[in-house]
């Protein structure tokens, strides 16, 4: 009897324990090698696009002559208050002339940044508003020119000071570039650049939820004011000379 066991240890289920347990111990750590790409790929996979890759698609996915304002929102998302309000900022961005800008870039920067300041979850903008347009040639092209600044931007850009993104700091920087989007209606020439400038940093801020970001765009924002103050007091003072 003892042979036969020594002969043929799978008699009975008892030789076996001792020979397999040691490969199952060792097959383990294949396991969960071999579960970490799973995990990885996972994690690819629900990358989330970055702004200048939806800007390209929103050039790439419509071909027509004009780009209406609901287009361009459908293209954007209608809860994306941040890529929204980085993509109607551009054209006043670069200098570059496009019909019917303050239609394009006040109008719907200031509907959008009120339902932010008011905490709204989703964008609406008026049926009217959605049937404006712009000539695709005029806003591809600044959309062009701004795309390699943005993706250096992007590349620098990283989550920190996340109580500049929470609710109440959202409703806060929506009151602030609703001032400045007022102020860009205002016929006074060469001051709508910087007050744009100060909207897309903001806005970047709040899309890659940087807070340094946001708050350089405040700065800039501030200076813009105090800019804009400064000529409005001139010509104050250029007045009363004139009529003392």
């Amino acid at each position: 009897m003892t042979a036969d066991f020594a002969s043929n240890p799978f008699s009975l289920g008892i030789g076996a324990t001792p020979f397999e347990a040691p490969a199952r111990r060792a097959s383990r750590p294949k396991n969960r090698a071999a579960a970490k790409p799973g995990t990885s790929r996972k994690k690819s996979s629900a990358k989330v696009a970055r702004t200048s890759e939806i800007l390209r698609r929103l050039l790439d996915n419509n071909q027509d002559k004009n780009f209406t304002v609901q287009k361009i929102l459908g293209s954007l998302g209608t809860t994306s208050f941040g890529t929204s309000l980085m993509a109607f900022s551009i054209p006043e961005v670069l200098p570059i002339p496009i019909p019917g800008v303050s239609a394009i870039v006040v109008i719907p920067t200031a509907i959008i940044s009120a339902q932010m300041a008011m905490g709204k979850k989703e964008i609406t903008l008026p049926k009217w508003l959605l049937k404006r347009s712009v000539p695709r040639k005029a806003l591809a092209g600044a959309i062009r020119s701004i795309l390699p600044v943005l993706e250096r931007l992007e590349r620098a850009v990283r989550p920190r000071w996340k109580w500049t993104t929470g609710p109440a700091a959202k409703r806060f920087l929506g009151s602030f570039i609703l001032l400045l989007a007022a102020l860009m209606a205002l016929p006074v020439p060469g001051t709508n650049m910087p007050l744009a400038i100060s909207i897309f940093v903001i806005a970047l801020g709040l899309v890659e939820r940087d807070g340094a970001m946001i708050t350089a765009g405040l700065l800039i924002g501030l200076a813009s004011i105090a800019l804009l103050g400064g000529i409005f007091a001139g010509i104050l003072a250029l007045f009363r000379g004139m009529f003392a």
